[in-house]
């Protein structure tokens, strides 16, 4: 069952920046099975980023978290490794009730 996980982490070099990084990530993420389900900066603290992702086990979280290669691509894109917070969502769950809303 997939796992879904709500992070935090500060930024400094802006969303546009830490966003291409991602999106130069694909391959790897796809590999490993992550997926963003929403990621944006705080409206009054374009630093504070909030993410929710899903891993398709608590084994490929912790590979995301002890991948050193990835973890200096996102600290070269301004992440702030050491402020992240990782936290997993029960089971119990819904999702884009009532309508999805897409922003890219």
């Amino acid at each position: 069952m997939a796992l879904i996980v709500k992070s935090a982490i500060k930024i400094t070099k802006g969303f546009d920046t830490w966003q291409k990084m991602v999106k130069s990530q694909e391959v790897r993420l796809t590999r490993m099975g992550i997926k963003f389900l929403f990621a944006g900066t705080e409206k009054g603290d374009p630093t504070q980023l909030h993410a929710m992702m899903m891993f398709p086990s608590m084994e490929v979280l912790q590979a995301f978290g002890a991948d050193e290669e990835l973890t200096e691509i996102r600290r070269q894109a301004g992440a702030v490794i050491e402020s992240g917070v990782m936290t997993p969502i029960s089971e119990d769950y819904f999702t884009n009730y009532p309508d999805a809303f897409i922003k890219h």
